[in-house]
């Protein structure tokens, strides 16, 4: 009977083990994807900014355009 509480305290210990390693391995691969994520969250922040820049300066080149023809 001792010996099949060792055996089976062991095998118990085993699967701790195994299930905590597996863990760590999964949270490691996760931490992987949000960096990918907020490194491309970055990326589409920065072509966002430069589509404002563009709109901007079409803004006021419309506006100077606008200012021409009403000088005219």
């Amino acid at each position: 009977m001792d010996k099949l509480q060792i055996t089976l305290t062991i095998l118990l210990l085993i699967i701790e083990v195994a299930a905590f390693a597996w863990l760590i391995i999964d949270i490691q691969k996760s931490k992987k994807k949000q960096d990918k994520i907020i490194e491309l969250e970055h990326q589409i922040l920065q072509v966002e900014s430069s589509i404002i820049e563009l709109e901007q300066t079409i803004i006021s080149k419309i506006d100077e355009l606008i200012k021409s023809k009403e000088i005219e």
